[in-house]
């Protein structure tokens, strides 16, 4: 892999912004982490959920001084703006959709370092002294001449390695685009950064994450999606009764696959019983193993574990892992 940080263009992905006195209490009603306790410069990953517990969408909750902002994928963007306009009633809450408005590029190392800084700095004039944000979905805004006008920097993890969201004003994605690249950026294709979260194990909806999946499958309380102590939300009878008293039937997990790729919807055994299907592989890279994200039974889903992947080619060895491979 380069040295040089990666550059990927995310172009617009979904952006709802909810203004008015009531915006926090609203959504801390409708989502599963704790909106409320949200200080400006913070984020959170949340989840929407049907009442009985299954996924309707998931976002990153990010808090400024006057309004809240929520990043999803595209496809997602109208769905929650329904969401919310269906529980809106007296609430001082105004509901805004700035997909079109907006413009997002994500920069990432092979390793964590100082490269990335380095280059922000260099790129958009972020100042000397200033912090960058560590903590995850933290964010700050860059003004000046340097950035052309208000980018707001999201520390977020797209391929296993902590990076950064650039969010932007659609109309100075051109420059801002020249500018990573010429301090140093090096562009990767779509391709590569899904293939990067897969091998990190990262749930993306529309493929691990869809209506037919519970929170707890996916391992999105893992991963801080879900506030083990705020009250009430739609879904949370369920989320708490899988914590307490059970537990879920199947589990996301990371699979090692020799011997080809396989693809999304493949059926997967073990022990000759059929254990589930795949959601997203990625090839080999150089030699190495391909890597796949599967729903597996909870009894399969031990690491070590191994599995055949049923394909038209013939079936393929699996072998459990939750180590990346990168």
């Amino acid at each position: 892999m380069t040295a040089d940080p990666f550059l990927f263009d995310l172009g617009a992905r979904g952006a709802i912004v909810l203004t008015g006195n009531d915006r926090a209490s609203f959504l801390h009603g409708l989502v599963t982490n704790d909106v409320k306790k949200l200080t400006p410069g913070q984020g959170c990953a949340a989840a929407f959920l049907t009442s009985k517990g299954k996924m309707l969408a998931d976002c990153v909750v990010l808090c400024e001084e006057d309004r809240l902002g929520l990043d999803c994928e595209p496809e997602l963007s109208g769905k929650i703006e329904d969401l919310l306009r269906k529980y809106l009633v007296f609430n001082d809450v105004q509901i805004g959709n700035v997909n079109a408005e907006n413009h997002v590029f994500h920069l990432t190392g092979a390793s964590p370092g100082d490269a990335v800084e380095d280059l922000l700095r260099r790129s958009i004039g972020f100042g000397d002294g200033s912090t960058l944000p560590r903590e995850p979905h933290a964010h700050a805004t860059v003004l000046g001449a340097a950035a052309g006008g208000a980018i707001r920097i999201i520390r977020e993890n797209r391929t296993g390695v902590p990076g950064y969201d650039l969010r932007l004003p659609s109309s100075l994605s051109k420059q801002i685009f020249s500018s990573l690249l010429s301090e140093g950026a090096h562009l990767e294709s779509s391709e590569r950064l899904d293939a990067l979260r897969i091998v990190a194990g990262i749930p993306r909806w529309g493929f691990e994450l869809t209506d037919a999946v519970l929170p707890d499958e996916a391992g999105l309380r893992e991963r801080g999606f879900i506030s083990e102590n705020k009250g009430c939300y739609v879904g949370q009878e369920t989320v708490a009764r899988i914590k307490t008293y059970g537990h879920v039937n199947r589990k996301l997990v990371l699979l090692t696959v020799s011997g080809g790729c396989p693809k999304t919807g493949e059926r997967i055994f073990f022990e000759g019983e059929e254990s589930g299907t795949v959601t997203s592989a990625a090839p080999a890279v150089t030699g190495a193993e391909a890597a796949a994200l599967a729903y597996v039974k909870r009894a399969h889903a031990n690491r070590g574990a191994h599995f055949l992947i049923r394909t038209l080619e013939g079936d393929l060895p699996a072998v459990f892992s939750s180590v990346p491979l990168v």
